[in-house]
Order: structure tokens, then sequence, then C-alpha cells
């Protein structure tokens, strides 16, 4: 499967790519994206707790963005990424959750 997608050529938008490329551009770009979302709320979960209550609109962005990912992932994925963004989706609900109670 793999040679048969690696040796498929076509034209797009005047670029010459396989279905191995499309593969393997779209794998990297969800990785990196992964990668870049862990650092994000990473960051985010070490500002002051008045702050975070001001970013309810962010954190419940990324629980809706994440709520795709895991539709996504049980459409298209196997076991690890559809348990990983479940349980990072569960996270991120109770970050936001708890980011509208006062302390």
């Amino acid at each position: 499967m793999i040679k048969e997608m690696q040796s498929i050529r076509f034209g797009v938008l005047g670029s010459n790519r396989t279905y191995w490329d499309f593969y393997v551009g779209f794998g990297l770009f969800v990785s990196v994206f992964l990668v870049f979302l862990a650092v994000l709320t990473w960051q985010l979960s070490s500002l002051p707790a008045a702050t975070l209550a001001s970013m309810r609109g962010t954190a419940w962005s990324l629980v809706i963005c994440f709520g795709v990912v895991s539709i996504l992932s049980l459409r298209y994925f196997f076991i690890i990424p559809i348990v990983f963004s479940i349980l990072v989706l569960l996270c991120l609900t109770s970050a936001a959750w708890l980011s509208a109670k006062p302390t």
C-alpha cells in the first residue's frame, strides 16, 4: 500500500505530489499543531486565576477544538489517538469549567 501511495504522482496547483506526500505532510501538520497546543495550554495554566477567569472564551474554544479533534480521531484514527484526544478533551473541559468558579 505504501509503494502505491508513493508511486502515484499528480499535479496540485503547479506542484507535483504523491498521496504519500499528503499522508506524511498532514501527519506532521497535526503533530506540530498538537505540540503547539500542549505548550500553549501549559503556559496558560500558569496564569493567575483572575486572568484565567477573564479568558473563558479561550478556554471553551479549546474545548470545542478538541471536541472536534476527538470526533475526527474516532472517525479516522485508532485507539491511542482516540484515548489521548478524549483525555485532553476531559482535562480542558474541567479546566474551562473550573475557571469560572471564584477562588
